[in-house]
């Protein structure tokens, strides 16, 4: 009886800690999601043509990409039209993620624009580099941190 009861307690702390996917597949049908889901890295580029790129790289059972996904979500409505948010899961695509040089998740960037030599990525304090390394956000970050850096990223562009 105590291993039986052991076991049921282990059980309900691992599926409340996140790392079980207990969701279900049935969602609301009437919600459409602005996240554009990446496939492939001519997305980000063709996304780019009209404006800044925010990608969210993660993975389904990530338990801290669960918590971003409602910002995520929330970020790709209050900028559609102003710029893209892109969703790339790192297992489904992992040649788009070794791209991007993923090591671990939720890793999240803006690209400001593209020039001839690659990307050029936007940092939260309105610099623009080519090193990903230092534009990148690891973890839950703040909704504030990610559209304030989208925000500068659309300046730059309106600037140019």
């Amino acid at each position: 009886m105590k291993k039986c009861l052991f076991f049921y307690i282990a059980l309900l702390l691992i599926a409340a800690s996140g790392c079980l996917d207990t969701t279900s597949s049935s969602g609301d049908s009437t919600v459409v999601s602005a996240i554009v889901n990446v496939q492939n890295q001519q997305q980000i580029d063709e996304a780019l043509a009209s404006g800044p790129v925010l990608v969210d790289m993660g993975f389904a059972s990530c338990p801290a990409c669960k918590i971003m996904k409602p910002t995520i979500e929330e970020i790709a409505q209050e900028y559609s039209g102003k710029a893209t948010v892109m969703y790339l899961d790192t297992r489904e695509t992992p040649e788009v993620a070794m791209f991007f040089d993923v090591y671990s998740v939720p890793d999240m960037f803006v690209i400001a624009d593209r020039d001839s030599e690659g990307y050029l990525y936007m940092t939260s304090d309105g610099n623009i580099t080519r090193d990903r390394n230092i534009a990148r956000f690891i973890g839950v970050t703040e909704k504030d941190i990610l559209t304030q850096t989208l925000d500068l990223a659309i300046a730059s562009r309106q600037n140019k």
